[in-house]
């Protein structure tokens, strides 16, 4: 019985965060992150303040677990399309990939917002670069396990570097694209081509 009423507490608690996210998520759609507020959606998901900030913590920490949210979907598909990709050329798999990745961010209307919001609005723009490490961190692990699994037998530390480099990269382009997908996908692939003739 005991075990039914935490499972039925942590079945609310996961209902309510989702509701949380799903109400900042609509608000910074139609008003941007700088007009988001606790009070705002602890009411609208029938909450108080006080379990909102026990559940998220700070604004910002909310803002880094719906960013956290709105990506699952992207790096479940990035990591499908490298598994998938029947090349053995490590570029061009990465070059899918990546095109794939800065594709799905361009259509994503949240990522956008976020990535081209107005100079009032970039609350959570650092969530995606300056303060992105769980972005980062989670493309790294991704990125490096299929990289040990299915490329180039590299040095582990040049492996090191290419996988954090590759990574930087792509969320560098995708932030401030100066190059289209394309040619922004295939400089990706030259990098870890280069690092695997090394």
């Amino acid at each position: 019985m005991s075990d039914n009423g935490r499972g039925g507490s942590s079945g609310r608690r996961r209902e309510m965060r989702d509701l949380a996210l799903d109400a900042a998520r609509a608000r910074v759609l139609d008003r941007g992150w700088a007009a988001v507020r606790m009070g705002e959606i602890a009411a609208a998901v029938g909450t108080s303040r006080q379990t909102l900030h026990a559940e998220f913590g700070t604004k910002d920490e909310l803002g880094q677990a719906l960013i956290l949210r709105e990506t699952a979907d992207f790096f479940e598909a990035v990591s499908a399309r490298l598994d998938s990709h029947p090349s053995t050329d490590v570029g061009e798999v990465v070059a899918s990939a990546a095109e794939l990745a800065l594709t799905m961010v361009s259509v994503n209307p949240l990522l956008q917002a976020v990535l081209g919001g107005n100079d009032e609005d970039h609350g959570l723009l650092p969530l995606v670069t300056s303060r992105g490490e769980p972005l980062v961190v989670h493309g790294i692990e991704l990125f490096g396990a299929w990289l040990r699994r299915k490329g180039p037998d590299l040095e582990p530390r040049v492996a090191e570097v290419v996988v954090e480099s590759t990574v930087r990269l792509l969320i560098s382009h995708a932030v401030s694209p100066l190059h289209d997908v394309p040619r922004a996908s295939a400089d990706l692939a030259m990098l870890v081509r280069l690092a695997a003739a090394s």
